[in-house]
């Protein structure tokens, strides 16, 4: 014959072979389920210790606002202290550094004031509870709804910018600012400004600035160091003053 029988498979190789195949199979779910349950594993730890340290994030910056608020109570009852645990600390200075209307010059009462209040300022956020996440004070300056937007943009950061210009040691006072506290300024404080605020009753009261101490989320500021490997000198800059 030209053509020859094919071998014929025997019965032990049809048995064995969907037998191979169902363990083969077997393997390949357990290795998805174990994979599945790592990576279930890892995500409840990640979240664990994400929420314990966001627990202790609100912790920590709410003892500090207790201790600022406990210090100004006793030496800057001026001073009005409001927290929210998902936001700053903010410091309503409205009652001594307050403004005309249409103005943004400060008083002189004001003034010896915020050289006082704003280094014992600096100096209580390097607490234990306050140095672990602080990151910098927004100094942010309000008008009332008097004039138009662009007029009271300007002035509201010129508001701000004055609480700033107040703390300059060329501006002769008998308040002294250390060198220190001037380098410390220069390096945390940012000033910005709202054009119009309608919160409280009174234009009087509207006219007022903030200063808004800002702390880092979790991981937030390891990440920023990272993106931000190089910074700036800025040591050999001198504090300055105003030009009004």
């Amino acid at each position: 014959m030209l053509f020859g029988r094919s071998p014929k498979r025997s019965r032990k190789d049809e048995a064995e072979k969907p037998f191979w195949i169902s363990f083969s199979d077997l393997m390949t779910a357990c290795m998805t389920l174990f994979l599945v349950v790592m990576a279930v594993t890892i995500v409840s730890l990640e979240k664990k210790y994400s929420t314990k340290e966001s627990f202790e994030r609100t912790k920590a910056v709410g003892q500090c606002f207790d201790e600022l608020r406990g210090e100004a109570k006793n030496l800057f009852p001026e001073a009005k202290l409001d927290y929210n645990s998902v936001d700053a600390i903010r410091i309503n200075l409205g009652s001594i550094v307050n403004f005309q209307s249409g103005q943004s010059n400060i008083s002189p009462e004001g003034v010896n004031f915020l050289r006082k209040y704003i280094p014992s300022i600096l100096s209580a956020v390097k607490s234990s509870a306050c140095k672990q996440y602080f990151r910098r004070v927004v100094v942010e300056g309000y008008t009332d709804t008097d004039g138009d937007y662009l007029f009271n943009l300007d002035l509201s950061l010129r508001r701000s910018q004055q609480v700033v210009c107040s703390l300059s040691p060329e501006l002769g006072s008998s308040i002294p600012i250390s060198q220190a506290v001037q380098n410390e300024i220069r390096d945390l404080f940012l000033v910005g400004g709202f054009s119009f605020n309608s919160f409280k009753p009174s234009k009087a009261e509207n006219r007022v600035v903030v200063l808004k101490l800002e702390f880092w989320q979790v991981g937030e500021e390891a990440k920023f160091n990272s993106e931000n490997p190089k910074r700036v000198d800025l040591s050999d800059k001198k504090f300055g003053k105003c030009w009004n």
